[in-house]
């Protein structure tokens, strides 16, 4: 779940949040630990809605009235059986209280539950994953109820929503196990990397600017959208110091990152300057890549 390009959309994140010049060592060391805790959070916060709508489902369950492809629907009930790993959660949801929010989903549940009766369908799991990719994560006033809750989960969302989706299709439904339910711990690789990369930005902050200085044609740094520009520092500082990682996944991660949380042209405009940026450093001998199939 907390992949590198998710981790590096965080790093990405403190430095265009905050003031480099202010980031102090320990906020280092815990800021990437913190944040990834935070994402954690969000993905239990899911698994428990998943659970509260299937019990909303059979609580509603009447002669009169039935949506069956969720009150008797296995793959929900299966969240009911999960046995989440023991860490400390800084957010949860009660969505007893929150109740409103799963009501709002009702409606095209239940439009949803009806076609696949209709078509006589015993899809089970293809229900789920319909009802979750085209209900519940589309839900907009869901959307932003979970932005109120923790700025950052709006971006974390599409993490969590593609890891649910990801191993509901590979569990055993008798085997709550099956289900593979991350801890911190499970990511000590992707959280070292992403203090080594925050830890690069914040220290060598000046002589990165200056590698880019010349190097974004036509444009002034001040003139440069400023998301794209830390987007442009982390990558530069990845390409320097990241020796084990090849230039070709460095300039695909962030030009995907680019096309998702800036304008729509930043993607094509990183591309360019990261170009420049690979070519003028490597003749200067200053990216040099170690490691098997990565010597240049």
């Amino acid at each position: 779940m907390l992949n590198r390009r998710h981790i590096r959309t965080l790093v990405i994140q403190s430095a265009y949040s905050n003031s480099i010049e202010l980031i102090d060592s320990k906020s280092l060391k815990t800021y990437i630990s913190n944040s990834s805790s935070t994402s954690l959070d969000l993905l239990y916060c899911m698994i428990d809605l998943i659970k509260e709508i299937n019990i909303h489902f059979n609580n509603l369950e009447s002669k009169k009235f039935s949506c069956s492809f969720i009150s008797k629907n296995p793959y929900f009930f299966f969240f009911n059986k999960l046995n989440p790993k023991s860490f400390k959660r800084n957010n949860i949801i009660n969505w007893d209280l929150n109740l409103n929010y799963i009501i709002e989903l009702q409606e095209n549940l239940i439009i949803l539950n009806k076609k696949y009766i209709d078509s006589n369908s015993e899809d089970n799991l293809g229900f789920f994953i319909d009802a979750y990719s085209n209900v519940i994560a589309q839900s907009n006033l869901l959307h932003d109820f979970f932005e109120d809750q923790n700025i950052n989960w709006v971006n974390d969302l599409p993490y969590i929503n593609s890891f649910i989706l990801n191993n509901i299709e590979k569990v055993d439904i008798q085997n709550p196990d099956s289900f593979n339910l991350p801890s911190l711990f499970d990511y000590q690789d992707e959280i070292k990397f992403g203090q080594e990369l925050l830890n690069q930005v914040v220290t060598e902050y000046d002589s990165l600017k200056d590698h880019l200085s010349g190097r974004t044609p036509n444009w002034e740094s001040d003139r440069i959208a400023r998301i794209d520009y830390v987007i442009l520092i982390t990558s530069t500082a990845e390409l320097l110091y990241f020796p084990s990682i090849p230039t070709k996944v460095t300039l695909n991660e962030y030009i995907e990152i680019a096309k998702e949380f800036s304008s729509p042209s930043s993607g094509k405009f990183i591309n360019g300057v990261i170009d420049n940026i690979v070519k003028d450093l490597t003749n200067e001998g200053l990216i040099v890549k170690k490691g098997r199939g990565l010597i240049s």
